[in-house]
């Protein structure tokens, strides 16, 4: 026993090191969010204080005035904008969704009760929700259920998971999405009608500074609306995100006037200087209108917080918000061009005509004015 070997013990298994190359771009990746966020809470903050410049114009002509202004604009910001960001502020954090993966072939009993704690804690949030008070009773019996069945999912064997990951689906389906369609209907009417708002004000406005405002204005409202149905806001990242987005969306708008500026004068040298006037700001305002459709349907699934938000299902949400986007974008133009006139229809067509190359300057201005028949053909 004494020439008796001594164990050596065996070093622990170290983690796999994920590769040098992509931890260094998840770690650059994040450095560069951080620093798009801070890029654009100053440009925000510039956009906003351009207003008060205009005071030197105003005190230029009598220092009453000037104060005056002052005070005029911060109450218009105080009532417009800050009003709209406390009411969302204000609103109760809504459940977080946990990130819980259930295997549709193999689901975990664990998970699927962990599941189930959510959706009656949901249940409990949609309970105190003013806009479904007339669901109350259903609320509170869907409430039970769930509880009955989070305690099934736990005393379960794996072999009734399978079983019970469809009961899940058939409860989530019948007691939660039931009762959020009608919340979806009314958010999908109000952001359609935000965007289709900012779209129109900002075409009409002619203003890069203005439009700015009008976009700040309308989208704070928008969110602060968001959040009232849903009764209830992201935690504080999730609602960090939304003001980033509306300050991102102020400063975008403020920058397209000078995209608009070339694009008049693009169009203007083709269709002559109506067209020039007319078709960029209607570009501007359709362009502030999908970026209000895009925050209106990301705020929606934030404040909705149904559906998880991990890395994942972040870019799946994106994406879905992107193609209720896409499907809505016609829509909201059309409702856009009717909002404007008939005048801007005809220039938005023909500056459509003038990038599809379709057809010869020539053409495109004798259409425009109502030609397009032979002299001789009346």
């Amino acid at each position: 026993m004494a020439n008796a070997p001594v164990p050596v013990p065996v070093p622990a298994e170290k983690p796999p090191q994920q590769w040098e190359l992509a931890a260094q771009w998840a770690q650059g990746w994040r450095v560069l969010k951080v620093a798009a966020s801070v890029a654009v809470v100053i440009a925000f903050l510039m956009v906003i204080g351009q207003a008060y410049l205009f005071y030197r114009l105003f005190d230029d002509l009598h220092p009453v005035a000037g104060f005056v202004y002052i005070v005029a604009l911060t109450a218009a910001l105080a009532w417009l904008v800050a009003r709209p960001v406390a009411a969302f502020l204000s609103m109760p954090v809504a459940a977080r969704p946990p990130d819980i993966l259930i295997d549709p072939k193999a689901p975990d009993p664990k998970a699927i009760a962990a599941r189930l704690g959510y959706d009656v804690r949901y249940l409990k949030m949609l309970a105190a929700n003013p806009e479904v008070q007339a669901e109350r009773a259903a609320i509170e019996d869907a409430i039970a259920k769930g509880k009955a069945l989070a305690a099934r999912a736990g005393r379960a064997k794996p072999e009734e998971a399978l079983a019970l990951s469809l009961e899940l689906q058939t409860f989530e389906r019948a007691h939660i999405e039931a009762l959020l369609v009608p919340l979806d209907r009314r958010v999908n009417q109000i952001i359609h009608a935000e965007a289709v708002g900012v779209g129109v004000a900002t075409a009409i406005s002619m203003n890069g500074t203005v439009d700015a405002f009008i976009v700040l204005w309308r989208n704070a409202n928008l969110v602060a609306r968001v959040s009232r149905i849903y009764f209830g806001r992201p935690h504080l990242m999730g609602s960090l995100r939304i003001l980033r987005d509306v300050a991102a969306i102020v400063v975008a708008a403020r920058a397209l006037e000078d995209v608009t500026d070339l694009t008049g004068e693009v169009v203007g040298s083709l269709l002559g200087r109506m067209g020039g006037l007319i078709a960029g700001p209607v570009m501007d305002g359709g362009i502030n209108a999908m970026m209000t459709l895009k925050l209106g349907y990301l705020a929606k699934r934030r404040c909705r917080s149904f559906k998880g938000w991990t890395a994942v299902q972040a870019a799946a949400i994106s994406e879905g918000a992107l193609q209720e986007v896409k499907a809505e974008s016609g829509s909201v133009i059309t409702d856009l061009l009717k909002r404007v006139g008939g005048l801007t229809t005809h220039a938005s067509r023909a500056t459509e005509r003038v990038m599809a190359g379709s057809r010869s300057t020539w053409e495109l201005i004798r259409s425009w004015f109502g030609g397009g028949r032979m002299a001789g053909g009346a």
